[in-house]
């Protein structure tokens, strides 16, 4: 089955207010980089505080958040996935409100009609859930699956009866798993798509304990950068 790894909001330490330690110690960026081109992400998405601590060793097809959304074109199993990772709440200021203002959700609609011919649309959010709740609606149809983080509650996956066909996913902020979601059934262009659990989606969350077996390469590349 053709797998699509993507890495959102809130991944790394720098991408908080308040950084947290534990999520990448006393690791180099380049230490942290080599990490992540191992796990072969297709696609992430970078703080400005993030990506300015990484500098020149930013990950391979990471994205720096900006002022405006910004799109990636993926083939995934002979399908295009269209990748839209939305700009932060703070845009034009300071972060003074839950929710994205009329004119960063048109730009986040806007960014979705252009990318109207891809077969699955994919939102990447770093709004948090008030913010992801509020226009949850306005984006159904627009996108199939939106991937939140931030503040507020995860979960592997939601589909609500107000909004059927857009797949709501939010990671864990603490970074302790891994959402998989398997979509089973893809829409189809120019007609309504509503997502149905068991029928078109499934998804679970995979908690990270030391149940997982460990990836000896993966393995390697730690015990290098604690030297």
């Amino acid at each position: 089955m053709p797998t699509l790894t993507l890495v959102g909001a809130d991944e790394f330490a720098p991408d908080t207010e308040l950084p947290d330690p534990a999520k990448t110690g006393d690791a180099s960026p380049q230490a942290v980089r080599a990490v992540y081109d191992a796990l072969g992400v297709d696609c992430g998405l970078l703080s400005s505080s993030a990506a300015a601590w990484f500098g020149d060793a930013r990950p391979a097809r990471f994205v720096e958040a900006v002022d405006s959304p910004v799109t990636r074109r993926l083939t995934v199993g002979g399908q295009s996935v269209a990748v839209i990772f939305f700009p932060p709440l703070s845009v034009g200021g300071t972060r003074e409100s839950e929710t994205p203002t009329p004119k960063l959700l048109a730009a986040v609609l806007a960014a979705a009609d252009a990318a109207s011919d891809a077969t699955v649309r994919i939102g990447v959010s770093p709004w948090g859930f008030e913010g992801e709740y509020a226009v949850r609606q306005a984006l159904e149809q627009r996108f199939h699956v939106l991937l939140g983080a931030g503040p507020g509650a995860p979960f592997a996956a939601e589909v609500n009866a107000q909004a059927p066909g857009l797949l709501w996913s939010r990671a864990d902020r603490d970074g302790r798993s891994v959402m998989v979601i398997d979509l089973l059934a893809l829409p189809q262009p120019g007609e309504p798509f509503a997502w149905e659990w068991g029928l078109t989606m499934q998804a679970k969350e995979v908690r990270l304990t030391s149940d997982i077996p460990s990836d000896p390469r993966m393995e390697a590349i730690l015990a290098e950068a604690s030297r």
